[in-house]
Protein backbone atom coordinates (compact mmCIF):
# COMPACT_ATOMS: atom_id res chain seq x y z
CA UNK A 1 0.00 0.00 0.00
CA UNK A 2 1.41 3.37 -1.00
CA UNK A 3 2.25 5.72 1.84
CA UNK A 4 1.46 9.37 2.19
CA UNK A 5 2.81 11.46 -0.71
CA UNK A 6 5.96 13.29 0.27
CA UNK A 7 7.99 16.27 -0.85
CA UNK A 8 10.75 15.14 -3.20
CA UNK A 9 13.49 17.76 -3.03
CA UNK A 10 16.82 17.94 -4.78
CA UNK A 11 19.81 20.14 -5.48
CA UNK A 12 20.93 21.96 -8.60
CA UNK A 13 24.54 22.91 -9.34
CA UNK A 14 25.25 25.12 -12.34
CA UNK A 15 28.89 25.32 -13.33
CA UNK A 16 30.65 28.06 -15.27
CA UNK A 17 32.85 31.10 -14.78
CA UNK A 18 30.75 32.87 -17.41
CA UNK A 19 27.75 32.74 -15.06
CA UNK A 20 29.65 33.99 -12.00
CA UNK A 21 31.24 36.79 -14.01
CA UNK A 22 27.85 37.94 -15.29
CA UNK A 23 28.61 37.26 -18.93
CA UNK A 24 25.49 35.12 -19.36
CA UNK A 25 22.23 34.73 -17.47
CA UNK A 26 21.54 31.52 -15.59
CA UNK A 27 18.50 30.63 -17.67
CA UNK A 28 19.08 26.91 -17.16
CA UNK A 29 18.40 27.20 -13.42
CA UNK A 30 15.09 28.95 -13.95
CA UNK A 31 13.94 26.45 -16.57
CA UNK A 32 14.93 23.41 -14.54
CA UNK A 33 13.27 24.69 -11.36
CA UNK A 34 10.00 25.49 -13.14
CA UNK A 35 9.85 22.19 -15.03
CA UNK A 36 10.58 20.17 -11.91
CA UNK A 37 7.93 21.99 -9.87
CA UNK A 38 5.31 21.38 -12.56
CA UNK A 39 5.93 17.64 -12.18
CA UNK A 40 5.99 17.40 -8.41
CA UNK A 41 9.67 17.98 -7.60
CA UNK A 42 11.25 20.88 -5.72
CA UNK A 43 14.75 22.26 -5.37
CA UNK A 44 15.88 23.00 -1.84
CA UNK A 45 19.15 24.54 -2.97
CA UNK A 46 20.56 26.11 -6.12
CA UNK A 47 24.33 26.62 -6.30
CA UNK A 48 26.51 28.22 -8.96
CA UNK A 49 30.25 27.47 -8.95
CA UNK A 50 33.08 28.40 -11.27
CA UNK A 51 35.26 26.09 -13.34
CA UNK A 52 37.37 25.08 -10.35
CA UNK A 53 37.56 21.34 -9.76
CA UNK A 54 37.94 21.54 -5.98
CA UNK A 55 34.91 23.84 -5.68
CA UNK A 56 32.81 21.47 -7.77
CA UNK A 57 33.89 18.53 -5.56
CA UNK A 58 33.08 20.41 -2.36
CA UNK A 59 29.61 21.51 -3.44
CA UNK A 60 28.74 18.15 -4.97
CA UNK A 61 29.63 16.48 -1.69
CA UNK A 62 27.38 18.84 0.26
CA UNK A 63 24.46 18.23 -2.09
CA UNK A 64 24.85 14.46 -1.87
CA UNK A 65 24.47 14.63 1.91
CA UNK A 66 20.96 16.06 2.07
CA UNK A 67 19.24 15.68 -1.31
CA UNK A 68 17.08 12.98 -2.83
CA UNK A 69 18.41 13.83 -6.29
CA UNK A 70 21.10 16.06 -7.78
CA UNK A 71 21.24 17.82 -11.15
CA UNK A 72 24.46 19.40 -12.44
CA UNK A 73 24.81 21.50 -15.60
CA UNK A 74 27.95 22.60 -17.43
CA UNK A 75 31.58 21.56 -17.71
CA UNK A 76 31.18 18.53 -20.00
CA UNK A 77 32.94 19.89 -23.09
CA UNK A 78 36.40 19.20 -24.55
CA UNK A 79 38.25 22.30 -23.32
CA UNK A 80 40.61 22.66 -20.37
CA UNK A 81 38.01 24.50 -18.29
CA UNK A 82 35.50 21.62 -18.60
CA UNK A 83 36.20 19.80 -15.34
CA UNK A 84 32.91 18.22 -14.27
CA UNK A 85 33.79 14.60 -15.11
CA UNK A 86 37.14 14.84 -13.33
CA UNK A 87 35.46 16.39 -10.30
CA UNK A 88 32.80 13.65 -10.17
CA UNK A 89 35.48 11.00 -10.48
CA UNK A 90 37.35 12.38 -7.48
CA UNK A 91 34.27 13.21 -5.38
CA UNK A 92 32.69 9.76 -5.80
CA UNK A 93 35.94 7.80 -6.12
CA UNK A 94 34.91 6.45 -9.50
CA UNK A 95 37.64 6.09 -12.14
CA UNK A 96 37.06 7.61 -15.57
CA UNK A 97 36.30 4.97 -18.20
CA UNK A 98 35.91 5.48 -21.93
CA UNK A 99 32.33 5.03 -23.11
CA UNK A 100 33.05 3.22 -26.37
CA UNK A 101 29.63 3.79 -27.93
CA UNK A 102 29.88 7.53 -27.34
CA UNK A 103 33.49 7.64 -28.52
CA UNK A 104 32.51 5.83 -31.73
CA UNK A 105 29.63 8.24 -32.32
CA UNK A 106 31.89 11.24 -31.74
CA UNK A 107 34.53 9.85 -34.11
CA UNK A 108 31.97 9.26 -36.87
CA UNK A 109 30.50 12.72 -36.49
CA UNK A 110 33.90 14.42 -36.62
CA UNK A 111 34.77 12.40 -39.72
CA UNK A 112 31.64 13.71 -41.46
CA UNK A 113 32.73 17.24 -40.62
CA UNK A 114 36.28 16.59 -41.80
CA UNK A 115 37.71 17.15 -38.31
CA UNK A 116 40.52 14.98 -36.99
CA UNK A 117 40.15 12.97 -33.78
CA UNK A 118 41.99 14.51 -30.84
CA UNK A 119 42.73 13.92 -27.20
CA UNK A 120 40.45 16.86 -26.32
CA UNK A 121 37.47 15.19 -27.99
CA UNK A 122 38.33 11.79 -26.54
CA UNK A 123 38.11 13.40 -23.10
CA UNK A 124 34.36 13.91 -23.63
CA UNK A 125 33.82 10.14 -23.86
CA UNK A 126 35.56 9.43 -20.52
CA UNK A 127 32.82 9.11 -17.93
CA UNK A 128 32.88 8.10 -14.24
CA UNK A 129 32.52 4.37 -13.61
CA UNK A 130 28.85 3.37 -13.51
CA UNK A 131 27.69 6.33 -15.59
CA UNK A 132 24.83 5.84 -18.05
CA UNK A 133 25.03 7.99 -21.17
CA UNK A 134 21.98 10.19 -21.75
CA UNK A 135 21.65 9.84 -25.51
CA UNK A 136 24.50 10.19 -27.98
CA UNK A 137 23.72 13.48 -29.68
CA UNK A 138 24.85 15.65 -26.75
CA UNK A 139 27.04 15.47 -23.67
CA UNK A 140 25.28 14.22 -20.54
CA UNK A 141 25.11 11.19 -18.28
CA UNK A 142 23.51 9.91 -15.10
CA UNK A 143 24.58 7.66 -12.27
CA UNK A 144 23.29 6.53 -8.90
CA UNK A 145 25.60 7.21 -5.96
CA UNK A 146 24.66 6.01 -2.47
CA UNK A 147 21.09 5.50 -3.74
CA UNK A 148 20.90 9.14 -4.92
CA UNK A 149 20.21 9.62 -8.65
CA UNK A 150 22.54 12.22 -10.14
CA UNK A 151 22.17 13.80 -13.56
CA UNK A 152 24.99 15.63 -15.31
CA UNK A 153 23.86 17.81 -18.21
CA UNK A 154 25.70 20.10 -20.64
CA UNK A 155 25.42 23.85 -20.23
CA UNK A 156 23.88 24.54 -23.65
CA UNK A 157 20.26 25.62 -22.89
CA UNK A 158 18.70 23.75 -25.83
CA UNK A 159 20.42 20.52 -24.80
CA UNK A 160 19.44 21.01 -21.16
CA UNK A 161 15.78 21.39 -22.11
CA UNK A 162 15.88 18.31 -24.33
CA UNK A 163 17.63 16.02 -21.84
CA UNK A 164 15.54 17.27 -18.93
CA UNK A 165 12.31 16.44 -20.77
CA UNK A 166 13.40 13.16 -22.39
CA UNK A 167 15.67 11.66 -19.75
CA UNK A 168 15.80 13.33 -16.35
CA UNK A 169 12.15 13.97 -15.48
CA UNK A 170 10.87 10.59 -16.74
CA UNK A 171 13.55 8.85 -14.66
CA UNK A 172 12.68 10.91 -11.57
CA UNK A 173 8.97 10.18 -12.04
CA UNK A 174 9.71 6.46 -12.19
CA UNK A 175 11.92 6.57 -9.07
CA UNK A 176 9.57 8.74 -6.98
CA UNK A 177 5.99 7.90 -7.99
CA UNK A 178 4.48 8.78 -4.61
CA UNK A 179 5.04 12.53 -4.44
CA UNK A 180 3.01 15.64 -3.74
CA UNK A 181 1.47 17.86 -6.42
CA UNK A 182 2.46 21.53 -6.77
CA UNK A 183 0.76 24.32 -8.70
CA UNK A 184 1.84 27.93 -9.00
CA UNK A 185 -0.42 30.69 -10.26
CA UNK A 186 0.30 34.38 -10.90
CA UNK A 187 -2.33 37.12 -10.61
CA UNK A 188 -1.08 40.20 -12.52
CA UNK A 189 -2.21 43.56 -11.15
CA UNK A 190 -2.09 47.15 -12.46
CA UNK A 191 -2.86 50.41 -10.70
CA UNK A 192 -2.06 49.32 -7.12
CA UNK A 193 1.04 49.54 -4.98
CA UNK A 194 2.42 46.41 -3.36
CA UNK A 195 1.48 47.75 0.08
CA UNK A 196 -2.09 48.38 -1.05
CA UNK A 197 -2.36 44.84 -2.36
CA UNK A 198 -1.02 43.44 0.89
CA UNK A 199 -3.53 45.50 2.85
CA UNK A 200 -6.46 44.17 0.83
CA UNK A 201 -5.32 40.57 1.21
CA UNK A 202 -4.61 40.82 4.93
CA UNK A 203 -8.01 39.35 5.74
CA UNK A 204 -7.16 36.07 4.01
CA UNK A 205 -7.17 33.22 6.49
CA UNK A 206 -4.08 30.97 6.38
CA UNK A 207 -4.76 27.68 4.60
CA UNK A 208 -2.50 24.66 4.96
CA UNK A 209 -0.65 24.00 1.74
CA UNK A 210 -1.26 27.51 0.30
CA UNK A 211 1.42 30.20 0.23
CA UNK A 212 0.90 33.77 -1.00
CA UNK A 213 3.77 35.93 -2.26
CA UNK A 214 4.18 39.43 -3.67
CA UNK A 215 6.47 40.37 -6.58
CA UNK A 216 6.85 43.87 -8.07
CA UNK A 217 7.37 43.53 -11.83
CA UNK A 218 7.99 46.96 -13.34
CA UNK A 219 4.67 48.79 -13.46
CA UNK A 220 2.84 45.60 -12.52
CA UNK A 221 2.60 43.85 -9.18
CA UNK A 222 2.22 40.10 -9.09
CA UNK A 223 0.54 38.01 -6.45
CA UNK A 224 1.81 34.44 -6.58
CA UNK A 225 -0.18 31.52 -5.23
CA UNK A 226 1.77 28.35 -4.50
CA UNK A 227 -0.23 25.27 -3.57
CA UNK A 228 1.00 21.87 -2.40
CA UNK A 229 -1.37 18.93 -1.89
CA UNK A 230 -1.33 15.12 -1.91
CA UNK A 231 -2.91 14.95 -5.38
CA UNK A 232 -3.91 17.08 -8.35
CA UNK A 233 -7.63 17.18 -7.51
CA UNK A 234 -7.02 18.60 -4.03
CA UNK A 235 -4.34 20.91 -5.37
CA UNK A 236 -6.61 22.44 -8.01
CA UNK A 237 -9.44 22.84 -5.51
CA UNK A 238 -7.18 24.73 -3.10
CA UNK A 239 -5.87 26.86 -5.95
CA UNK A 240 -9.34 27.80 -7.21
CA UNK A 241 -10.47 28.77 -3.74
CA UNK A 242 -7.40 30.93 -3.11
CA UNK A 243 -7.53 32.56 -6.55
CA UNK A 244 -11.24 33.40 -6.30
CA UNK A 245 -10.74 35.04 -2.89
CA UNK A 246 -7.78 37.10 -4.12
CA UNK A 247 -9.60 38.32 -7.24
CA UNK A 248 -12.60 39.32 -5.14
CA UNK A 249 -10.46 41.24 -2.62
CA UNK A 250 -8.29 42.98 -5.22
CA UNK A 251 -11.12 43.83 -7.59
CA UNK A 252 -11.32 42.58 -11.16
CA UNK A 253 -10.74 46.05 -12.64
CA UNK A 254 -7.15 45.99 -11.35
CA UNK A 255 -6.30 42.55 -12.76
CA UNK A 256 -4.88 42.48 -16.27
CA UNK A 257 -4.65 38.69 -16.42
CA UNK A 258 -3.07 35.55 -15.05
CA UNK A 259 0.23 33.71 -15.49
CA UNK A 260 1.59 34.60 -18.95
CA UNK A 261 -1.13 37.17 -19.73
CA UNK A 262 1.31 40.02 -20.37
CA UNK A 263 -0.04 43.44 -21.30
CA UNK A 264 0.88 42.95 -24.95
CA UNK A 265 -1.17 39.78 -25.15
CA UNK A 266 -4.17 41.21 -23.30
CA UNK A 267 -4.15 44.37 -25.43
CA UNK A 268 -4.11 42.25 -28.58
CA UNK A 269 -7.07 40.27 -27.32
CA UNK A 270 -9.05 43.42 -26.54
CA UNK A 271 -8.31 44.92 -29.97
CA UNK A 272 -9.19 41.70 -31.77
CA UNK A 273 -12.51 41.41 -29.90
CA UNK A 274 -13.50 44.89 -31.14
CA UNK A 275 -12.01 44.50 -34.63
CA UNK A 276 -10.03 47.69 -33.98
CA UNK A 277 -6.74 48.56 -35.66
CA UNK A 278 -3.77 49.98 -33.76
CA UNK A 279 -1.12 52.41 -35.00
CA UNK A 280 1.99 53.37 -33.03
CA UNK A 281 4.09 56.54 -33.15
CA UNK A 282 7.40 56.48 -31.27
CA UNK A 283 10.18 58.93 -30.72
CA UNK A 284 12.40 58.26 -27.67
CA UNK A 285 11.61 54.51 -27.60
CA UNK A 286 12.76 54.05 -31.20
CA UNK A 287 10.46 51.12 -32.03
CA UNK A 288 10.59 49.31 -28.67
CA UNK A 289 6.82 49.50 -28.16
CA UNK A 290 6.20 48.20 -31.68
CA UNK A 291 8.61 45.35 -31.02
CA UNK A 292 6.69 44.35 -27.88
CA UNK A 293 3.35 44.39 -29.71
CA UNK A 294 4.65 42.37 -32.66
CA UNK A 295 6.27 39.79 -30.36
CA UNK A 296 2.78 38.34 -29.83
CA UNK A 297 1.73 35.80 -32.49
CA UNK A 298 -1.20 37.06 -34.55
CA UNK A 299 -0.38 40.75 -34.02
CA UNK A 300 -1.12 41.33 -37.71
CA UNK A 301 -4.80 40.93 -36.82
CA UNK A 302 -4.81 44.35 -35.16
CA UNK A 303 -1.52 46.22 -35.67
CA UNK A 304 -1.69 48.38 -38.79
CA UNK A 305 1.65 50.20 -38.80
CA UNK A 306 4.24 51.99 -36.73
CA UNK A 307 6.03 55.31 -37.14
CA UNK A 308 9.49 56.00 -35.69
CA UNK A 309 9.56 59.78 -35.85
CA UNK A 310 12.78 60.66 -34.10
CA UNK A 311 13.35 64.08 -35.63
CA UNK A 312 11.03 67.08 -35.64
CA UNK A 313 11.01 66.88 -39.44
CA UNK A 314 9.73 63.29 -39.29
CA UNK A 315 7.02 64.28 -36.81
CA UNK A 316 5.86 66.97 -39.21
CA UNK A 317 6.15 65.02 -42.47
CA UNK A 318 4.78 61.68 -41.33
CA UNK A 319 2.37 62.63 -38.54
CA UNK A 320 1.36 66.17 -39.49
CA UNK A 321 2.63 67.77 -36.28
CA UNK A 322 2.80 71.50 -37.01
CA UNK A 323 6.15 73.26 -36.91
CA UNK A 324 4.58 75.98 -34.79
CA UNK A 325 3.55 73.42 -32.15
CA UNK A 326 7.09 72.04 -32.10
CA UNK A 327 8.64 75.49 -31.82
CA UNK A 328 6.32 76.74 -29.08
CA UNK A 329 6.08 73.65 -26.89
CA UNK A 330 9.04 71.49 -27.95
CA UNK A 331 9.07 67.89 -29.17
CA UNK A 332 8.78 66.62 -25.59
CA UNK A 333 5.43 68.05 -24.58
CA UNK A 334 1.81 67.18 -23.98
CA UNK A 335 0.77 69.06 -27.09
CA UNK A 336 3.16 67.26 -29.42
CA UNK A 337 2.38 63.83 -27.94
CA UNK A 338 -1.32 64.43 -28.57
CA UNK A 339 -0.65 65.67 -32.11
CA UNK A 340 1.52 62.60 -32.81
CA UNK A 341 -1.25 60.24 -31.70
CA UNK A 342 -3.91 62.13 -33.63
CA UNK A 343 -1.78 62.29 -36.76
CA UNK A 344 -0.92 58.61 -36.63
CA UNK A 345 -4.58 57.62 -36.27
CA UNK A 346 -5.60 59.97 -39.06
CA UNK A 347 -2.92 58.83 -41.51
CA UNK A 348 -3.57 55.12 -40.88
CA UNK A 349 -7.35 55.34 -40.56
CA UNK A 350 -7.02 53.31 -37.38
CA UNK A 351 -9.36 53.36 -34.40
CA UNK A 352 -6.60 53.33 -31.78
CA UNK A 353 -3.23 55.08 -31.68
CA UNK A 354 -0.50 55.48 -29.08
CA UNK A 355 2.37 57.97 -29.17
CA UNK A 356 5.53 58.38 -27.06
CA UNK A 357 7.90 61.34 -26.92
CA UNK A 358 10.49 62.03 -24.24
CA UNK A 359 14.08 62.50 -23.10
CA UNK A 360 15.77 59.11 -22.77
CA UNK A 361 19.19 60.58 -22.00
CA UNK A 362 21.83 60.53 -20.88
CA UNK A 363 22.05 63.96 -22.55
CA UNK A 364 19.34 66.29 -23.83
CA UNK A 365 17.61 67.14 -20.58
CA UNK A 366 16.94 70.58 -19.16
CA UNK A 367 15.79 72.10 -15.89
CA UNK A 368 12.25 72.21 -17.24
CA UNK A 369 12.38 68.80 -18.90
CA UNK A 370 15.04 66.65 -17.20
CA UNK A 371 16.17 63.27 -18.47
CA UNK A 372 13.35 60.78 -17.89
CA UNK A 373 10.56 63.21 -18.83
CA UNK A 374 8.15 61.40 -21.13
CA UNK A 375 4.72 62.19 -22.54
CA UNK A 376 2.41 59.44 -23.76
CA UNK A 377 -0.82 60.04 -25.66
CA UNK A 378 -3.51 57.60 -26.67
CA UNK A 379 -6.50 58.01 -28.99
CA UNK A 380 -9.44 55.59 -28.96
CA UNK A 381 -13.07 55.77 -30.13
CA UNK A 382 -13.95 56.53 -26.49
CA UNK A 383 -11.70 59.57 -26.26
CA UNK A 384 -8.12 60.77 -25.82
CA UNK A 385 -5.64 60.73 -22.96
CA UNK A 386 -2.23 62.35 -22.49
CA UNK A 387 -0.07 61.77 -19.44
CA UNK A 388 3.31 63.04 -18.29
CA UNK A 389 5.78 60.64 -16.66
CA UNK A 390 8.99 61.25 -14.78
CA UNK A 391 11.20 58.18 -14.93
CA UNK A 392 14.04 59.76 -12.98
CA UNK A 393 17.71 59.32 -13.73
CA UNK A 394 17.74 55.72 -14.85
CA UNK A 395 19.84 54.52 -17.75
CA UNK A 396 18.74 55.18 -21.31
CA UNK A 397 17.59 51.57 -21.63
CA UNK A 398 15.63 51.74 -18.36
CA UNK A 399 13.84 54.93 -19.39
CA UNK A 400 12.96 53.46 -22.78
CA UNK A 401 11.67 50.27 -21.17
CA UNK A 402 9.64 52.19 -18.58
CA UNK A 403 8.17 54.35 -21.34
CA UNK A 404 7.09 51.35 -23.41
CA UNK A 405 5.58 49.64 -20.37
CA UNK A 406 3.72 52.81 -19.39
CA UNK A 407 2.31 53.04 -22.92
CA UNK A 408 1.10 49.45 -22.72
CA UNK A 409 -0.52 50.18 -19.34
CA UNK A 410 -2.30 53.21 -20.78
CA UNK A 411 -3.57 51.20 -23.73
CA UNK A 412 -4.87 48.50 -21.38
CA UNK A 413 -6.54 51.08 -19.16
CA UNK A 414 -8.40 52.74 -22.02
CA UNK A 415 -9.33 49.53 -23.82
CA UNK A 416 -10.51 47.67 -20.74
CA UNK A 417 -11.98 50.48 -18.69
CA UNK A 418 -9.58 49.48 -15.94
CA UNK A 419 -8.20 51.59 -13.12
CA UNK A 420 -5.76 54.34 -14.22
CA UNK A 421 -2.17 53.20 -13.61
CA UNK A 422 -0.25 54.84 -10.79
CA UNK A 423 2.13 57.59 -11.86
CA UNK A 424 5.80 56.62 -12.05
CA UNK A 425 8.21 58.88 -10.16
Amino acid sequence: MAGKPSNVTGSLITIGDEILLGDIQNGNARHIAAELRARGFLLDRMITVGDIEDDIIENLGQCLEGSRFVIVTGGLGPTDDDRTCAAVSRAMKRPLICNRDYARWLRDRLAKWGVEWSREVEKMAELPEGAVKLGLDSAGFSLVHNDIPCYFLPGVPEEVKLLLAKEVIPDLEARFPNRRTYIKHIVRIQGMLEAQINERLRSLEPVEGVEIGYYPQGRENWVSIFVAAPNEVQCRALMKSAKDKIVALIGARHIIGHNDDCLEKVIGRLLRERSWRLVIAESCTGGLLSSKITAIPGASDYLDRGFITYSNRAKSELLGVSEQLLCVHGAVSEQVARAMAQGAARNAGAEVSIAITGVAGPAGGSAEKPVGTVFIACVTPAGEKVQKYSFGTGTREQIQESSAQAALAMLWELLSGGEPPLPCD
